[in-house]
C-alpha cells in the first residue's frame, strides 16, 4: 500500500494553530501507518519513518507562530509500526496534564537496524517501555517543552 501524503497533509491543514480559546491539544495524534503496513519490511518501515519526519517538519513550521506552550514528538513502538504516531500536547480543558514526562528509561534494544536508523534520524530519542515492547519518543530539543523527566540531584 501507498502512503498517502495528501491525506496526511489535509488532515494537518485542518489543525487550528491560532492559539484561540478552542485551539488545543489533548495528546493530539495521527497514526501515519494505520495499517502496519511498515511490519513488511525494515524497507517499508523506513518508507513510513521518513514520512513521519516529513509531518514533524511540517508541525514543526505550523507550530512555530503557535502562541502557546506545546509538545511535539514522534512515538514509534519496536516492534507494531502500526502503533507509531505524531503527537502535539499543550494545555487544553480536558486535563491539567502537562507538560508529558517521560524518564529515559535503560531498555535491551531487540531491533537495531530501527533504533540505528533513529540514532541517525537527527532526533532526540528517549527510550521508554510501553506495554511489553520498548517504545521511542523522538525529539528535538530546539522545539516546543521538553518531554525527558530529569531526575533532581
Amino acid at each position: 500500500m501507498e502512503i498517502n501524503k495528501n491525506d496526511h497533509d489535509k488532515i494537518i491543514g485542518n489543525l487550528d494553530f491560532s492559539g484561540e480559546e478552542k485551539s488545543y491539544f489533548d495528546f493530539w495524534h495521527l497514526h501515519y501507518d494505520f495499517d502496519g503496513n511498515g511490519n513488511k519490511s525494515f524497507e517499508k518501515r523506513k518508507e513510513y519513518l521518513n514520512e513521519a519526519f516529513r509531518i514533524y517538519n511540517q508541525l514543526q513550521n505550523k507550530l512555530q507562530k503557535y502562541p502557546n506552550e506545546f509538545q511535539l514528538w514522534i512515538g514509534i513502538d519496536e516492534v507494531e509500526s502500526g502503533d507509531d504516531g505524531i503527537y502535539i500536547h499543550t494545555k487544553n480543558p480536558n486535563s491539567d496534564y502537562f507538560p508529558h514526562l517521560v524518564e529515559n528509561e535503560k531498555i535491551e534494544i531487540v531491533d537495531m537496524p530501527l533504533y540505528s536508523y533513529l540514532e541517525n534520524s537527527g532526533f532526540e530519542i528517549i527510550n521508554s517501555k510501553n506495554d511489553n515492547t520498548n517504545y521511542f519518543y523522538l525529539y528535538k530539543n530546539d522545539t516546543g517543552v521538553s518531554l525527558e523527566k530529569r531526575n533532581a540531584g
